[in-house]
């Protein structure tokens, strides 16, 4: 895995869509999901307070949590 759990990273809902792909929201990993087949990550999402399962490619680094 790429990221690791307490790391802040960017989450974007749909980075395949065109019109979406640069959106980025700060989030931090709570858990690696190593038994699940279809997610890679449950994070937090920092602006709407709500814990989400994602897969990786909807994740990006975030040097800094402060935007």
């Amino acid at each position: 895995m790429k990221y690791k759990v307490d790391e802040w990273v960017g989450y974007c809902p749909l980075p395949d869509v065109e019109l979406f792909k640069d959106e980025r929201e700060p989030a931090v990993v709570l858990d690696i999901l190593d038994n699940d087949i279809f997610y890679d990550y449950k994070i937090y999402i920092e602006r709407t307070g709500k814990t989400k399962k994602v897969r990786e490619h909807q994740l990006f680094p975030m040097a800094d949590p402060t935007y």
